[in-house]
C-alpha cells in the first residue's frame, strides 16, 4: 500500500490457481500474515486490540436499538475489535472495505485502513493498492 509516498509490502503465503478463485465465491478464507504486518502497510495505521481476524471476503453485520445497523465489509484484509469476539469490528486495514455504524452513513474505501463508531477519531486513512500474483 501506498501514503504519502511511502509504499509497503506485505506477503500473503497462500497456494490457490488464482486470486479470483480465492474470492469470487463470497465465502471467507483465513490468511496468516499477522496483526503487525498488515498494521506495517501503513505508517501510523490503528487497530483495535482483539478479534485480528484477516482473511478474504470477511463480512459481519447485525441491527442495534441503540447503534442502528452495523456492518465490516472486507474483501482483503484484517479487522479488529476492542471485544474478544469478531461480531461488531469497528476497524480495519485492507481491500474492498464498507463499514456502517453508530447511526453513521455507510463509509466505503477501495484500499487502507478504517475506523468506526469513534474508534481512532473514525479514521480513513485512504491508500494506493497493490496487489501482485505470483
Amino acid at each position: 500500500m501506498k501514503v504519502n509516498n511511502v509504499t509497503n509490502w506485505i506477503v500473503i503465503d497462500r497456494q490457490a490457481s488464482s486470486l479470483f478463485n480465492e474470492i469470487a465465491d463470497g465465502t471467507f478464507k483465513n490468511t496468516t500474515a499477522g496483526k503487525d504486518e498488515w498494521k506495517s502497510l501503513i505508517n501510523g495505521s490503528s487497530l483495535q486490540e482483539n478479534c485480528n481476524k484477516e482473511g478474504y471476503n470477511f463480512h459481519k453485520g447485525h441491527s442495534d436499538v441503540e447503534s442502528g445497523f452495523i456492518y465490516m465489509k472486507i474483501r482483503i484484509g484484517i479487522v479488529a475489535n476492542n471485544q474478544n469476539d469478531c461480531d461488531t469490528p469497528n476497524t480495519c486495514i485492507g481491500f474492498g472495505i464498507s463499514a456502517r455504524g453508530c447511526h453513521i452513513y455507510a463509509r466505503n474505501t477501495t484500499c487502507g485502513n478504517l475506523a468506526i463508531c469513534g474508534w481512532f477519531n473514525n479514521t480513513n486513512t485512504a491508500a494506493f493498492g497493490f496487489i501482485l500474483v505470483q
